[in-house]
Formats: structure tokens, sequence, C-alpha cells
């Protein structure tokens, strides 16, 4: 009891609380949820906008399957709930921060930079978020992974994340062969986790394909925005690499 759950709803999330061991309910056998828990809606009960919430969180609602543990976030799910309790009313700070990724997400795709560039930006920032190793494989080796990171969890269990990263503009989303792409690259070099990041946009098409490649598999491919990269590096901190 007491822990927080977070529903997502297309743009927006509800967030609740809950108040009760698990119930048994017979009666809904056959709908395959007999098991339930009593909870408390949040923020009266009221839809909260994703921009809301920082970067870590909107990945974790964009995971595929039934649930995801979100116990690394839990400040930032109190802060998104803050916030909408204030009357969703952004800050001035929040208006900074979109301020902000857009400036980035243009710079991006126009700037001066090229996929070499994009490919060891993402290497930097993975880094900066705690990998013990990030690497970007040469053209020549490159077996639909760009990149190949691996994180440690409480200094005990590895996992190695492959990452296809695309620096594209928003008049080419990402669609499911850039997923397939990827996924012989996580089965190249054994990874636990693939993402894809761009720079652009990403079709209905990838994330049908990484949801279907999770529910066979189990491994979770998670697909970054441009916008939501933008404000995975504002976050991190730019200027610190």
């Amino acid at each position: 009891m007491g822990d927080l759950v977070v529903v997502p709803n297309g743009p927006k999330f509800y967030l609740a609380e809950i108040t009760s061991d698990a119930l048994y309910l017979p009666e809904h056998t056959g709908e395959d949820t007999s098991y339930r828990r009593n909870v408390r809606w949040l923020n009266n009960k009221k839809a909260i906008p994703r921009d809301f919430a920082k970067a870590p969180l909107i990945s974790r609602m964009k995971v595929y399957g039934t649930t995801a543990l979100a116990t690394d976030v839990l400040d930032d799910i109190r802060d998104a709930l803050a916030r909408a309790e204030a009357g969703n009313k952004p800050s001035f700070k929040y208006e900074l921060q979109t301020a902000l990724v857009k400036e980035t997400v243009q710079h991006l795709r126009s700037g001066h930079m090229d996929s070499f560039s994009f490919e060891h930006l993402i290497k930097d920032l993975l880094i900066q978020m705690g990998a013990k190793t990030a690497t970007v494989v040469p053209r020549l080796l490159d077996k639909g992974a760009d990149i190949l990171a691996t994180f440690r969890v409480a200094e005990t269990f590895q996992y190695t994340l492959a990452v296809q990263a695309k620096h594209w503009n928003d008049k080419a989303p990402v669609n499911n062969k850039v997923v397939e792409q990827l996924i012989d690259g996580i089965e190249a070099a054994n990874a636990t986790l693939g993402m894809v990041i761009t720079s652009g946009t990403i079709a209905e098409s990838a994330v049908k394909a990484a949801e279907d490649y999770a529910e066979a598999t189990g491994i979770q491919i998670e697909l970054v925005d441009g916008d939501q990269f933008a404000k995975l590096l504002i976050e991190q901190g730019i200027g610190k690499w």
C-alpha cells in the first residue's frame, strides 16, 4: 500500500495511490482481472499533460507491456503531480525548458551536425546517464546497432543496450524498417534492451513493430523522438560534456 501508479492515456496520464492489499474477485476470472487493488486517484482524478513530466518519466510511459517498474523516477512523478496540483499553469522554469527544447530540436535537425556527430552525441549522453561503457560501432561492423552501451544495476546485474540512431528531420518519421534494423543489431549483440533515437518523429508502424517484438521476446525497445531527445540533453546538461 502507498505505492504510486502511473496510467498513460494518450497525450496525458493519470496518477493514483494504492490503498489496499490485493483483492481476489472470482467473478472476474473470465476477464483475467481477478486480482485488484483499491486506489485513490490523485489530482482530483484529472488527467495530467505528458509534457508536464520530465523526460525519464515520459520515456517510462512509452514502455510496451502491461506494467513497468518506475521506482527510479518517483521524484519525477511527484514533480509532475505538484505541477498539476498548482493549477496546470506552467512555471517559468517549464516555459524556459519548453523553449530550450524547441531550439535544441531545431539545431539537431539543421545545425552543424551530421549522422556521425549525432551518434557521438548519443554516446556522450549515455555516459552522462550512467553507462559504464558506450561505443559507436564502426560502419563496417554495423549489424543494426549504431551504438552499444552497458549499464550496471547495483554493481551486480549488467545489461547491454543497442541503439539505432537516425539523424532525420520531422518530414521523415522513423518507421518499422528502422525497428527491424535495430532488432538485427539487438540479436547480433545479444543485447537485453533496444532504443531508437531520432532527431525526427516516430511513425505508428515503428510503435507497432517495437510492441510486437517485446511481446514475442520480452526485450523492450524504447522509441525516443526529437523532442524527447532534446529534453534529455537539456536535463543532463549539454554544457557538462
